[in-house]
């Protein structure tokens, strides 16, 4: 809890921060009779400076943490006899419980969901995925739009080879490590994982590109102004059958992630994900992608404080019943819409009804998701859980930790103590968290790194690279193994460049001499 300029007066309980502040908290017991906090950890508060608000502030904080492990201790009892599959019924427990899903510690959740998880499972056969990336290049670098058919781009191509499978396809155990086996078409690969994560790379990167009808840039991003700038929200626009079943194809790849752990590097807004695990909608959560929006329709209710009087207003706000949808499509907010004026007397109404449409104007995008989503996970237990926690199941955390890294990290032929290898570690600290999502993707086919080191299914090998002058080389990596041969470079500058130059530019896997890697380069580029 942040100590720093707070008032006499607290906030209310921030849901969506509760889960990470109880997962950092010592003594996260909630047994039957053990429910009292016995310290919080206020940051950033000088004991000795702290004045009588200081003292206030952190004495309700305690206080509101032992009303939370009171709440969870009663919750631990009676989880096992609620039907979650009732939240939709407004009079159900399992409704109640869903507008407290942020209150309810992730130790608590976390079993029930690894159970339900177990229980679904469905170990399958792996078979092979054929990719041409050379395919989907041609179709983006044309301009001629989005893959509304479904056939060029790497996910539409997958989406047409594995979506009609049956469904234990998409409920592999938790273990598993690869669910296919990906032949990169033209290109010398032999799948020992690395092309398999590449392809869950190349999936992300295309949903969030102009190339497929799935997605778009939120208003705030196209606006330069707010939150959420850098995020993507759904494509509002008409469904077709290929976009439904494009939809509900990428909650099924969603579902495969989570089981998995393979994570997702989506930058979708909070928004999409509070409306895919059923929460309500917000004005707070429409501002997270659309201000101006918000601001707009702020001004409208309270216009009279602009001077603009009832007399005035038919010369100044010449609106009709009619918005902007996010993919600037023109909608009537009821039927004739567009031939009826907004009058200072329905002002409100018509800022009421643009809200109303944006919040609800993803309905059934979402609907399609969740739909394929079902196809893999028990989605009845999501109204357990926030948007914010979907979100890190599925795509897992953007932040690179280098010193998870390094803890994970092995040395062969070299050591961390050698010069070269200190230059590396001291870039990796300077590189941007896009140029370290780059280096994963580089070194193991990956953007983001597991939540913790017990995940990590490979640990990074750093490899002695033995010719010289070894200024002249660039880096050597091997994706299927998480290792990367690195050149004893003189100085971190020329160390920084060539890993740049690498990761950046060498995206194609063309370097397996074995008959698999031979003969999927046979393969040729197009099919």
């Amino acid at each position: 809890v942040d100590g720093r300029n707070h008032t006499n007066t607290l906030e209310p309980i921030d849901a969506g921060s509760i889960g990470a502040t109880w997962d950092n908290a010592p003594n996260q017991n909630v047994g039957d009779n053990e429910y009292m906090v016995t310290e919080i950890v206020m940051k950033d508060v000088d004991e000795k400076e702290e004045d009588k608000d200081s003292v206030k502030l952190k004495t309700a904080v305690q206080a509101r943490f032992q009303l939370l492990q009171k709440l969870n201790a009663c919750l631990k009892k009676m989880l096992p006899y609620v039907d979650l599959s009732l939240v939709g019924k407004s009079w159900s427990l399992a409704a109640l419980l869903g507008q407290c899903r942020g209150l309810i510690f992730s130790l608590l959740k976390e079993p029930i969901w690894d159970h339900a998880l177990a229980d679904t499972q469905a170990p399958g056969q792996i078979f092979d995925l054929k990719l041409s990336r050379s395919r989907a290049a041609k179709f983006a670098n044309a301009q001629d739009g989005p893959d509304v058919t479904g056939r060029y781009m790497v996910f539409s191509q997958a989406f047409r080879q594995i979506n009609s499978m049956p469904t234990t396809t998409f409920r592999p155990p938790r273990e598993t490590d690869r669910v296919y086996n990906v032949i990169f078409m033209g290109e010398r690969s032999h799948d020992a994982g690395g092309p398999y994560r590449e392809s869950w790379s190349e999936y992300a990167h295309e949903l969030e590109s102009a190339s497929l009808p799935l997605m778009l840039r939120t208003p705030n991003g196209r606006h330069s102004t707010g939150q959420n700038r850098e995020r993507w929200v759904l494509n509002p626009s008409p469904l077709t059958q290929t976009k439904r079943d494009l939809f509900s194809f990428l909650g099924k790849m969603m579902g495969i992630a989570v089981r998995t752990r393979q994570f997702m590097a989506l930058n979708v807004a909070p928004m999409i994900w509070d409306l895919l695990v059923g929460a309500e909608v917000t004005g707070e959560m429409l501002a997270g992608v659309d201000e101006m929006l918000i601001q707009s329709m702020t001004k409208i209710r309270h216009i009279e404080n602009e001077g603009v009087s009832e007399e005035m207003f038919e010369y100044v706000v010449m609106e009709t019943f009619t918005t902007l949808a996010t993919d600037d499509r023109s909608v009537e907010l009821l039927p004739g819409g567009a031939q009826r004026d907004v009058t200072f007397s329905s002002r409100c109404e018509y800022a009421d009804s643009v809200e109303r449409y944006r919040m609800h104007e993803f309905d059934e995008q979402v609907a399609c998701i969740r739909e394929g989503l079902s196809r893999s996970l028990p989605t009845g237990l999501l109204s357990l859980f926030t948007g914010a926690e979907l979100e890190r199941m599925v795509c897992g955390t953007p932040d690179i930790d280098i010193d998870l890294l390094e803890s994970c990290t092995e040395y062969s032929s070299c050591s961390a103590n050698d010069q070269h290898v200190k230059f590396f570690w001291q870039v990796m600290r300077e590189f941007s968290n896009e140029e370290r999502s780059m280096f994963l993707r580089f070194t193991w086919g990956r953007s983001r790194l597991p939540l913790n080191a017990a995940s990590f299914s490979q640990r990074f090998k750093l490899l002695s690279f033995s010719r010289s002058p070894a200024d002249q080389y660039y880096p050597v990596a091997h994706t299927c193994f998480f290792q990367l041969e690195l050149p004893q470079y003189s100085s971190p500058a020329i160390m920084r460049d060539k890993l740049r130059y690498a990761i950046y530019n060498c995206t194609a896997i063309d370097g397996d001499d074995t008959g698999v890697g031979m003969a999927a380069a046979a393969m040729g580029w197009e099919e």
